[in-house]
């Protein structure tokens, strides 16, 4: 059994014990923060701090990796949230996500479903021209 996991069960445990306790947890905490320091994590970008990404970027973090041509045709087409400064075209992380989600396809269920929906608010037989 563990330190920690004979730490929970406070029972076992006189007021003479607790200097020794404190001592015990805070080599236990100097062990943990050197183990923290050695990890290196990336900060996560938030809404806050808008991450930009230009044409190569974008290729790279898209999971297709389209060609900059593709990406450009994008641009042309409107068919990808961007933004222009000069001639530099730039893309936000959290719209080019968002925009990843509104490309989903439905799948037959869904499909089927809508088309259900549809038939049933919307009979055959109206006015005829």
């Amino acid at each position: 059994m563990t330190f920690v996991e004979n730490l929970l069960d406070m029972n076992e445990y006189t007021f003479e014990m607790v200097p020794g306790l404190v001592g015990r947890i805070a080599e236990l905490l100097e062990s943990i923060d050197s183990k923290l320091d050695k990890v290196n994590v990336a900060p996560i970008p938030t809404d806050d701090t808008p991450e930009l990404m230009n044409v190569k970027d974008l290729g790279r973090y898209l999971p297709s990796h389209p060609a900059p041509s593709t990406v450009y045709g994008w641009v042309n087409d409107n068919t990808i949230p961007y933004y222009k400064q000069g001639k530099t075209l730039m893309f936000k992380k959290s719209e080019i996500d968002r925009w990843l989600l509104r490309t989903r396809v439905k799948d037959n269920t869904e499909l089927m479903e809508e088309a259900q929906r549809y038939c049933a608010t919307h009979p055959l037989g109206g006015r005829r021209r």
